[in-house]
């Protein structure tokens, strides 16, 4: 258990576990994020 244990509430402490105990969770989940910040970056770059 990390410190930010400290500062999250219930669900987010469970997300953290969820992300930690299954790493490819993580690996989509950051997939997704990047995909979507590009998603976003061109179409405001395009318009």
């Amino acid at each position: 258990m990390g410190p930010y244990y400290q500062t999250t509430t219930q669900g987010m402490g469970n997300f953290f576990d969820a992300l930690y105990e299954h790493p490819l969770l993580m690996l989509v989940f950051v997939v997704v994020v990047i995909a979507g910040v590009f998603h976003f970056w061109r179409k405001k770059k395009f318009q």
